[in-house]
């Protein structure tokens, strides 16, 4: 029922597209957190345990951090959103929104349900997402535009980005380590953010080309570099996600709870 209430949401937001030459890809950003809504969504109705084993807490709490970020800085601006007729109903902010209040409901179950049943407690540290903000917040800073011409505003967008693209290492790291097995309905959440990101990624790969003489023009090339190096970055890591998901899903003879003790 949600994939099809996306999909016929899909085709009526193309078929109503009205938008200038210079925002004739943008859809493609709504789309973008439109998929990765649908991901929290189905991550947080369709698990088989209400522990979700193998989920990374630290991950949902980095995209709770990202998503915040950057809707602090695209509710009053003008700059990374899209400039087609769906800014005039907010739909692209709506769905960054709605990601929120579900990851956050998300992780407030998950812990509390953890900490009851005492699962999964002890794995993750928190110095991992420190370490994840500090290092976006330093990236940041480094290679920021002008899109909204403001200085904290757009430092803030691109550490938004930054912090996106590491989300998931804590969950990378989970799965590598083989400290719990995993949840097999998370499948969607991992494919649809998979979607997600090669749409973003298509996204600013089509900007780059047809805009970066301009930036370059201007010296202000670099945000090109470090945008679609972060995209690669989260690309990289969602595809890790999904191979090393199915491979520990196949592999996985029954259904187990995380272990407790290890560290």
């Amino acid at each position: 029922m949600l994939y099809g209430t996306f999909a016929v949401a899909c085709l009526l937001v193309y078929y109503k597209l009205e938008a200038p030459a210079n925002a004739a890809y943008d859809y493609w950003l709504t789309l973008a957190a439109g998929l990765q809504v649908l991901g929290f969504t189905m991550l947080a109705l369709d698990t088989s345990s209400s522990a979700a084993e193998g989920l990374s807490e630290k991950t949902l709490w980095a995209f709770i951090i990202a998503h915040v970020t950057r809707i602090s800085t695209t509710v009053w601006g003008e700059g990374y959103i899209p400039e087609d007729n769906t800014g005039d109903v907010f739909l692209y902010q709506g769905l960054e929104v709605l990601g929120v209040l579900v990851v956050t409901f998300q992780v407030m179950r998950l812990s509390a349900v953890r900490s009851s049943q005492d699962v999964g407690q002890g794995i993750e540290r928190w110095s991992q997402l420190i370490g994840m903000s500090v290092l976006a917040a330093i990236l940041a800073f480094f290679t920021k535009s002008t899109g909204h011409d403001d200085y904290w505003a757009d430092i803030s967008w691109m550490f938004s980005t930054w912090m996106e693209a590491f989300a998931l290492g804590p969950q990378v790291y989970l799965l590598v380590t083989g400290a719990c097995a995993v949840d097999e309905s998370a499948a969607h959440f991992a494919g649809l953010t998979l979607a997600s990101s090669v749409v973003f990624t298509a996204f600013w790969g089509r900007v780059t080309r047809d805009r970066y003489r301009e930036f370059d023009q201007d010296g202000d090339h670099t945000f090109f570099h470090a945008i679609l190096t972060a995209c690669f970055i989260r690309v990289a890591l969602c595809t890790t996600y999904v191979y090393l998901f199915t491979k520990q899903t196949k592999r996985r003879p029954e259904y187990e709870l995380c272990a407790h003790d290890e560290l």
